[in-house]
């Protein structure tokens, strides 16, 4: 990863080729093709660059929150560690967008704004119907002793029968067998569909007990908010 200093703003890139999308994002130099989500946690957008497809992606909440502001100074920016994750996504030999730049503004030693530039990937968001394709993907990550992060099933991107990982922090996993199980059961209810794993596990029962007792507590909770 390579770094360079451009007037107030601080680039992290691979190869001196996309200082030039850098230029093109500063200057206004892009023809936005369709707005994917713009709300008050990150503002997504579909672009072109001289005829080529990217996903400039900026996470206001994060870049606006003062406590976010001052973690910058010791973990850097959001859009920072996303470009830092998906290489080591794609290093694992996992499929997922290729970060072009992350783009970091200070006001002293603070982050205040950031971005990321990466691919755009002509796929479609994963189904039910997908399942088979997500729990193996899912079992792979597993296997190289990480965890997804967030294994809902509209975070798995398919296209030509591969899947592609979007919104996961693939974090190594410190939490054992019970780290895969939460995963599982996450995947399981975001499709709303039985999906095939080792259900007769000690992590698993374990697991279905701490869910039932966590579901108690917070109709308990709810309970005496109302009295």
């Amino acid at each position: 990863m390579e770094k360079k200093k451009i007037g107030s703003s601080l680039v992290y890139y691979d190869n001196d080729d996309n200082i030039k999308l850098f230029d093109s994002i500063e200057q206004g130099q892009y023809r936005i093709l369709k707005i994917l989500k713009d709300d008050h946690r990150s503002k997504v957008l579909k672009i072109d660059i001289q005829g080529k497809e990217y996903i400039y992606k900026i996470p206001v909440e994060k870049n606006r929150r003062k406590w976010q502001r001052f973690l910058s100074i010791f973990r850097k920016s959001e859009s920072y560690r996303e470009y830092k994750n998906l290489n080591n996504i794609l290093n694992e030999g996992f499929k997922a967008p290729r970060p072009y730049l992350a783009v970091e503004k200070k006001n002293g030693v603070v982050v205040v704004d950031s971005y990321i530039l990466m691919e755009y990937i002509s796929g479609r968001d994963s189904k039910v119907e997908d399942i088979d394709l997500v729990v193996e993907e899912l079992k792979k990550i597993h296997k190289k002793g990480y965890l997804h992060g967030d294994s809902h099933i509209g975070n798995f991107l398919v296209k030509n029968e591969e899947i592609y990982l979007i919104d996961t922090k693939l974090m190594k996993n410190k939490y054992f067998g019970f780290g895969k199980v939460f995963e599982f059961i996450y995947l399981e209810e975001s499709c709303r569909r039985e999906i095939d794993y080792d259900k007769e596990s000690f992590y698993y029962k374990v697991a279905m007990l701490l869910k039932r007792y966590l579901l108690w507590l917070g109709r308990v909770k709810k309970r005496l908010k109302k009295k």
